[in-house]
Order: C-alpha cells, then structure tokens, then sequence
C-alpha cells in the first residue's frame, strides 16, 4: 500500500491481480491567497500561508492523538479550528471534510470517524502543498 493523496491497494484473488486507485480531488480556493497577497503583501501573504500550514499539521496531530485517546470532544474542537484555519487559505475541500468529521462524532459514528480522519489526513497532503506551491509561484 503506497500512503499519500494517491494510493494503491493491491487485491489477490486466486490467480488475478486487482488494482484500486484511490486519488484525492482537491478544491483550492485561489481567490483566499491572492487576497491575502493583495492585503499584505506578496511576503507577508507568504508567511501567512506557512504559518497556517504548520498550524494545520500541529492541530492534525493532535486529532489523531485526541482520537487515538477516545477524546471526541477535543477531537470535535480540533476539527472546528481545522475549519478556521483552513478556510483562511482556501483550503476548501479540506474544510469540508473536517466538517464532515466534525458531524461524524457529533453523531458518534465511530467507523464514520475512522474513515473520515484519514480522508483528512490524505486531503491536507494534497490541499496543503498545493496552496504553498500556489504562493511561490503567484507573486503579487
């Protein structure tokens, strides 16, 4: 299995091979950054958007953990900042999956939860290196 916003799982059956692909479509909100860039500046916009990355994987991070400890409700906070923070930087498809995530422990569904925090964590690989690499190569 090859971890990442593309993955591959392998199937046997008896004499045949099965590959499934999964590949996670991403929604970047360009309009978030360039206004940032616009306000503040092509560095400082720059800075903001990093800063907001780092603070998504520290707060990624501590989902898994409040999750992995059967911590819903700070998982439920976690996931809410999630949404803040990420829609400061147009990271839109990942807002919504933390929203998603957010309605699976309100519900308390537990292999909804399970699933969904790891189609969170396969969307911030991809939302999140796209926004930094949108930023480097849009100067304002």
């Amino acid at each position: 299995m090859k971890v990442g916003p593309k993955m591959t799982f392998t199937l046997t059956k008896k004499d045949t091979v099965e590959r499934l692909t999964l590949i996670e479509k991403t929604a970047l909100e360009k309009g978030a950054i360039e206004t940032l860039q616009t306000n503040l500046g092509q560095g400082q916009g720059r800075e903001v958007v990093e800063r907001a990355a780092c603070e998504v994987s520290d707060r990624l991070n501590g989902l898994e953990a409040a999750l992995s400890n059967g911590d819903l409700e700070g998982a439920a906070r976690l996931s809410n900042s999630l949404i803040a923070i990420s829609k400061q930087i147009g990271l839109v498809s990942f807002a919504k999956v933390a929203g998603d995530l957010v309605g699976a422990i309100h519900n308390n569904d537990l292999v909804a939860i399970a699933s969904i925090s790891r189609r969170l964590i396969r969307q911030a690989d991809a939302t999140l290196f796209q926004a930094l690499d949108y930023v480097s190569e849009h100067p304002f």
